[in-house]
């Protein structure tokens, strides 16, 4: 896979395009960033670094040593919530 750097100029411009169109918020983060002068490049590196809060929520529920974590906690946190809320 070629980096943003190596992608002819219209594939960065199309890459750029479907990222502002997921929602207002990327939308106008985008704008904002285009206004301050900021490369679609270095936008589209900025955008592939950051964290995608779905990927984070499936690695949480899912199968794994991070479901295993979460799991644990939830059981180990449920006693001393029913205790505190159910039986004051």
């Amino acid at each position: 896979m070629r980096t943003t750097a190596q992608l002819p100029p219209w594939a960065v411009a199309e890459r750029l395009i479907a990222e502002a169109a997921k929602s207002p918020e990327h939308e106008a983060w985008i704008a904002r960033q285009l206004m301050a002068r900021r490369r679609p490049s270095e936008i589209l590196t900025d955008l592939s670094r950051a964290t995608d809060p779905a990927k984070v929520i499936a690695a949480i529920g899912g199968d794994g040593p991070a479901g295993l974590v979460f799991a644990c906690l939830i059981t180990f946190a449920t006693p001393f919530l029913a205790l505190g809320w159910l039986l004051p």
